[in-house]
């Protein structure tokens, strides 16, 4: 029995043995998963046959973004036959099936507007995405529309909506700053190494976009009021502003809009009251736009710091595709962002670009390259450079206090 039992006791500690982890081998556990799939690609590409005439093939581009979205088919010339309009494609939000049925209909719509047939494929469709910088859930949307959707497409590119941008203005590399609704930044450096800053949503911060003014501005008004901390300007203009455009009276009644009523998109709409508040020289708004294009800065100075030298000595400097409704306030937070770029010591110089184009063409250019379909790709055409920055060249604005008048917000009472 003393046997047995020795016995047992043996097998138990044996079966609870746990097997220790060998990083290198899951290294290269994942280096053969890559390759395997690599080889699937591979497989797949040589089934895919291209019309001969350029005028025939039909490559497909998306722009995803959180709030709308964008379509467009592209022939082999790289001429633009038909663009459509969508609704979000974020899956974060959607969920993969409702993102794979929202892509679809806008494949269906745009096949309709050019006269082609809904059951004849797409020669490859490139997906340029808010919310997909994951492989594996990027593979899980491209499996899930092949499943569900045959007709879509013979073959797929998923990538962050990031990528689009950056290859609808380059060939190569460089920085997307993104500042809409929410932040983020993006370097893709030599050999397509990719680095992220921000991006991390609004609970962590946003710094630089809409939905950082808005909450800045609140955040000064209600430490103020609590006489928590002193807010660097007046308020005078703000808080009626926070009262008449979440429609309340009290900071009790505002409550609802930051927990049951809470709506990302319209709560960094209140951004644009903020400019507003600017253009007509209120000393805080003008404040708080000063203190969010230092954070843009910031952003790029992160980054510049993690490039290859290529980038930042190459004609013009380190390249920087500037996405989002905050650019457009590019003039409020041009002084401050231009001085955090040269106090910083990170960089001698770079230029700033705007697309004159949806990036669901870079996602039509990606899908290109995916079918190892060359064609002249004009670049130039769909960027603006909006400023040059050349720290030689930088001369440091006479700094300016703003007047602390007060500036009433229309219809609103003018009271702290």
């Amino acid at each position: 029995m003393a046997g047995k039992k020795g016995k047992g006791k043996k097998g138990k500690g044996k079966k609870g043995k746990r097997r220790r982890i060998d990083e290198f081998e899951l290294r290269r556990e994942l280096r053969r998963q890559a390759q395997r799939r690599s080889m699937l690609e591979e497989e797949e590409m040589a089934k895919i046959e291209l019309p001969e005439a350029p005028e025939e093939i039909r490559l497909g581009g998306v722009e995803g973004g959180s709030s709308q979205s964008i379509f467009i088919i592209m022939d082999g010339k790289g001429t633009i036959l038909t663009e459509i309009k969508g609704p979000s494609t974020n899956h974060w939000a959607l969920g993969i099936d409702e993102t794979a049925a929202r892509i679809n209909a806008m494949v269906e719509k745009g096949k309709q507007a050019i006269g082609m047939s809904e059951l004849v494929p797409l020669d490859c469709l490139g997906l340029s995405l808010s919310g997909c910088e994951e492989e594996k859930t990027n593979r899980s949307l491209h499996e899930t529309i092949q499943e569900k959707y045959p007709a879509t497409a013979k073959t797929f590119v998923v990538t962050s909506d990031v990528m689009g941008s950056l290859r609808t203005g380059f060939a190569n590399g460089g920085i997307v700053l993104i500042a809409g609704t929410g932040s983020q930044a993006f370097l893709v450096d030599v050999g397509n190494k990719m680095s992220k800053c921000g991006g991390w949503g609004h609970m962590i911060a946003d710094e630089g976009s809409a939905y950082w003014i808005a909450h800045r501005a609140c955040k000064y008004v209600f430490d103020d009021i609590d006489g928590l901390a002193r807010a660097p300007r007046r308020i005078s203009y703000v808080w009626p502003a926070i009262r008449h455009h979440f429609n309340v009276v009290t900071r009790e009644e505002f409550l609802s809009h930051l927990y049951t009523n809470f709506n990302k998109t319209h709560f960094a709409s209140f951004a644009k009251e903020i400019v507003q508040g600017c253009e007509k020289k209120d000393s805080l708004c003008l404040y708080i736009l000063q203190e969010n294009g230092r954070w843009l800065a910031k952003y790029i100075i992160a980054l510049a710091r993690k490039a290859h030298n290529d980038l930042k000595l190459s004609p013009g400097g380190i390249k920087v595709i500037c996405v989002g409704s905050v650019w457009k306030s590019w003039y409020l937070m041009k002084d401050a962002f231009l001085d955090e770029i040269h106090q910083s010591m990170a960089l001698d110089e770079l230029s700033l670009f705007h697309l004159k184009t949806t990036s669901a063409v870079g996602a039509c250019y990606l899908a290109a390259e995916k079918v190892k379909w060359i064609f002249k790709k004009p670049y130039e055409d769909n960027i603006e450079v909006f400023h040059h920055y050349k720290r030689q060249n930088y001369v440091k604005p006479t700094s300016v206090e703003v007047p602390e008048d007060t500036v009433p917000c229309p219809g609103m009472e003018v009271r702290r």
